[in-house]
């Protein structure tokens, strides 16, 4: 981050915390949206620590939707089911991305 935002925030008189809030946390803004939105892709297609700690759970309680996937398309048989599940995942995934994406961008293009 460039010192010089730090300067001119002290040389306005700007404590420790008003030195965050108004010049730190707005510079690194754009990465922690975009950490955020990474995390919320990665989480949406959870499988491994799912399957491999309950497999679903009793009665389904753990059960996400990639698990769900799998046991349709390899427990049941159910290739097609599985298939439409997968492109269901896509495509929500890429509608709440690209929502998130255009909130980000309109949120730090409105402030210049």
């Amino acid at each position: 981050m460039p010192g010089e935002l730090f300067e001119a925030a002290r040389i306005d008189g700007a404590g420790a915390w008003a030195e965050f809030r108004y010049v730190t946390l707005p510079v690194l803004m754009p990465a922690i949206l975009v950490a955020i939105l990474f995390r919320y892709v990665f989480a949406f297609r959870m499988f491994s620590e799912v399957w491999l700690l309950t497999q679903g759970g009793p009665a389904r309680s753990t059960e996400v939707l990639a698990v769900y996937l799998y046991t349709t398309g390899f427990r049941y048989g159910d290739f097609g089911g599985a298939a439409a599940i997968g492109w269901l995942m896509l495509l929500i995934s890429l509608a709440l991305g690209l929502y998130y994406l255009r909130r980000m961008y309109r949120g730090l293009n409105a402030d210049a």
